[in-house]
């Protein structure tokens, strides 16, 4: 029985809000490159995030489940979020190799709309990324590759993709969005319908925009 990650370790808060913010200060700075989306980018995330939290494990942080022998408590590693499962582990690894490749096709046909360091200038290409930014969010929840901390790795993808496009990061990455829609459309996703949570990022989007105005 693999030993469980259901919560991260009383007292580091601050030191996991900090790794967050780090985290999407590397994004930021990296967000014009156009960079191929990969596994390999999430998993240095999920590193960053927890660096210098103690973890049930050590290389919880960073290591998928079911992904190497040499991380035998991932093998066979099932997650639960109430009463909805994540992707089983013996098929996370197919499931991110299609991840992978689904979302560099997704970033090849916005990137030959919106050139770089440009932003959308259509209601049709603002949609575009909006939408994708929640689609990528939701695949990753739907798959759930981690032990934990698969929210917050998901959130960073939203931010990813909406600075590519030259939009604001307007997902919160940790504490995470406290909008019923926001959990509704986690939920949606955990299922495979992403249309909840193109609606629900298309409203956090907005009220962001509102806030910055």
């Amino acid at each position: 029985m693999p030993i469980p990650w259901n919560a991260g370790p009383p007292g580091y808060e601050q030191q996991l809000l900090l790794n967050a913010e780090s985290v999407l200060r590397s994004i930021v700075a990296s967000s014009e490159q156009r960079d191929p989306p990969t596994v390999a980018m999430a998993q240095d995330w999920h590193r960053q995030f927890y660096d210098g939290v103690p973890l049930p494990v050590s290389y919880y942080a960073g290591e998928v489940r079911d992904s190497d022998d040499r991380f035998p408590e991932l093998v066979g590693y099932e997650v639960s979020v109430g009463f909805l499962s994540g992707t089983p582990s013996a098929n996370v690894l197919p499931e991110l190799a299609n991840f992978e490749r689904q979302a560099q096709i997704g970033v090849g046909r916005i990137d030959a709309a919106i050139a770089v360091a440009a932003k959308p200038i259509t209601p049709q290409q603002l949609g575009g990324v909006i939408a994708f930014c929640a689609m990528i969010h939701g695949e990753w929840i739907r798959i759930y590759p981690f032990a934990n901390g698969n929210g917050r790795t998901a959130r960073l993808w939203s931010n990813w993709a909406a600075l590519r496009y030259g939009l604001h990061p307007f997902v919160a990455i940790k504490p995470r969005p406290g909008d019923p829609a926001y959990r509704q459309a986690a939920a949606a996703s955990m299922s495979g319908d992403h249309t909840v949570a193109v609606a629900a990022f298309a409203a956090m989007f907005r009220t962001a925009l509102e806030a910055l105005d």
